[in-house]
């Protein structure tokens, strides 16, 4: 049986246990390794926080203070709102709907920030980033028991929400900033639209939009005989029974998160995409749920996508 059908069984076995997520976060420890946060990892989320916060600074250069944001899927690591808190952010939502959050982990990630900046580092890979706010988490980081990740965040201004981002019960109005890193491609369609309605109404007038998205087919970084396009050989019944529950995959393609921002009344500003081989899109055998996109299109691999309100383009 190929690897990556062994994960997704392994994955589904999984979701039938009470406890689902110590279940699986035992596995992306032990079997994974997404519990561990090697340098280079470390320097590449870091690198991620500067171009979402470039998104948003170069498309509003005279924000200065109290710009607020929201980020969908905080994941083992909260580096992207620590470093957002770095450089100047006054207040910061993390959602999740899985309590990820460890106090080895989070530790494991101030260690790094410590790391980084002593090698100077740190400002480099985030310009902007304010000396106070440094030393201020130097000192969160100094006086922290470990007990509660949580509690250290709000020392920042971050909090972090176990709560399904579709229902914030935030303000109308309130952020500026919305930003995501390898997260809304795990998302079905009907819930990532109502998410982004979401994300219309808690808009200021002037706000962005910043996503990070992976489109490959996530079992190929496990099973190095599939190529990232090996899921759109699947039809939507035999996926349905193929994907993993525990780290499910939409398959969307690009033309597919385009529609989407525009159905949810925003104005896509910049696409980045990464293409993958032509040679392996074309050994694929498309499902008929694929069959009437475009070559170019099944073949965008990676995507940033910065959008704003529609009406700022009115």
């Amino acid at each position: 049986m190929p690897h990556w059908l062994i994960k997704s069984t392994i994955h589904r076995v999984i979701s039938w246990l009470p406890a689902t997520y110590f279940w699986n976060g035992l596995l992306q420890q032990y079997l994974s390794h997404t519990t561990e946060l090697p340098k280079p990892q470390f320097e590449t989320r870091l690198d991620h926080c500067h171009r979402h916060l470039e998104a948003f600074l170069q498309r509003r250069p005279a924000q200065t203070g109290d710009w607020r944001v929201l980020e969908l899927g905080t994941g083992w690591f909260p580096t992207v709102p620590v470093g957002l808190y770095l450089c100047g952010a006054a207040e910061i939502w993390t959602f999740d709907i899985a309590p990820w959050l460890r106090s080895a982990q989070v530790k494991l990630m101030l260690d790094r920030f410590e790391e980084c900046a002593q090698a100077g580092e740190l400002q480099k890979r985030l310009p902007r980033l304010r000396p106070e706010r440094l030393a201020k988490l130097r000192q969160f980081s100094a006086n922290w028991d470990g007990r509660s990740p949580a509690a250290l965040l709000e020392k920042m201004n971050i909090h972090f929400r176990v709560r399904d981002a579709q229902q914030t019960a935030l303000e109308p109005g309130s952020i500026e900033l919305f930003l995501s890193t390898a997260v809304i491609e795990y998302i079905p369609r009907p819930v990532l639209k109502s998410i982004l309605l979401e994300f219309k109404r808690l808009s200021s007038p002037t706000a962005v939009q910043s996503h990070y998205i992976n489109l490959c087919d996530h079992f190929s970084y496990f099973d190095r005989s599939i190529t990232p396009f090996n899921n759109l050989k699947f039809t939507q019944r035999s996926w349905k029974y193929l994907n993993s529950p525990v780290a499910w995959q939409s398959r969307l393609r690009i033309s597919d998160y385009r529609a989407l921002f525009a159905e949810t009344d925003y104005r896509i500003l910049r696409e980045d995409n990464t293409k993958g081989n032509p040679e392996d899109l074309r050994k694929v055998r498309l499902a008929p749920e694929f069959q009437h996109y475009s070559f170019e299109d099944l073949l965008v691999l990676f995507s940033w996508i910065v959008a704003e309100p529609a009406a700022e383009s009115k």
